[in-house]
């Protein structure tokens, strides 16, 4: 039973760190705190987020559906 849980538990894990995330970028912003977005900016998002990708997978974690 307990094996039929760990993928909604790495699931909702996943969730409330996607969660957490959204809340500590609108804080920032709620304050008025704005990001100028150029490409090198866009590419350094995208670095960051395939190197993050990268390291699940090299974990064996499962990426959030």
């Amino acid at each position: 039973m307990k094996e039929d849980l760990a993928p909604w538990e790495e699931c909702e894990r996943t969730r409330a760190e996607i969660l957490v995330a959204v809340d500590e970028a609108e804080g920032p912003l709620a304050l008025g705190d704005r990001r100028i977005i150029t490409r090198k900016s866009m590419r350094e998002l995208a670095e960051d987020v395939e190197g993050r990708g990268r390291g699940r997978l090299a974990a064996g974690r499962e990426p959030p559906r």
